[in-house]
């Protein structure tokens, strides 16, 4: 799982061969790749709250330190809307296809959203220091990438039309999440 991640990180296109090859079956990719390595920013966070607190405060403020139960539900939270936010984001590259002149590869797009959420994952480490999040501006800009290149590379996009497929189904994915945090804070579920 290590060896991939790194591989679909800083080597997409040879990486993204291999995975078009395979063929990997999603709940495979599931169970091997995403709720693993969709653990590595939930466990960073609780860290970081346990060790620093609420550090993005005004200057002069006290530092927020929220109880065990609020750090457990922050982890659950955020290993939860990741593992959602791939699913979303599977959904948006497979409702665009059509759009593009490709057919409707569920597998596909849940492939691709799956691996190239990775650098995400992998820099997710960062949150043990809760101020660091916006490190992962970074590596959302190079998730675009690794999704541009699982795109062509499974077949769901032609030529130049892979950057304007992502940033159609990325503005899905934050219309989606959006629609879900409001339902779920509306509940009170966060």
């Amino acid at each position: 799982m290590l060896r991939r991640a790194f591989a679909v990180t800083f080597a997409p296109r040879r990486e993204w061969a291999a995975i078009a090859r395979e063929q990997p079956a999603p709940l495979g990719v599931l169970f091997r790749h995403v709720m693993p390595l969709a653990a590595v920013p939930a466990i960073a966070w609780m860290i970081g709250l346990a060790v620093f607190g609420l550090d993005l405060v005004v200057p002069g403020e006290p530092i927020a330190r929220p109880g065990p139960a609020a750090i457990l539900r922050a982890g659950l939270v955020t290993y939860l809307g990741s593992i959602l936010s791939v699913a979303l984001l599977a959904g948006a590259f497979a409702l665009v296809a059509p759009m593009y002149g490709t057919r409707r590869d569920w597998r596909g797009a849940w492939t691709v959203a799956a691996y190239g959420t990775t650098p995400v994952w992998l820099l997710g480490a960062v949150l043990v220091k809760p101020m660091l999040v916006v490190a992962l501006v970074a590596a959302l800009l190079h998730c675009a990438y690794v999704y541009h290149d699982g795109l062509r590379a499974m077949g769901m996009a032609r030529g130049g039309d892979a950057p304007e497929y992502v940033a159609i189904a990325v503005v899905l994915l934050l219309a989606a999440s959006t629609l879900a945090g409001g339902l779920l804070g509306t509940l009170g579920v966060l």
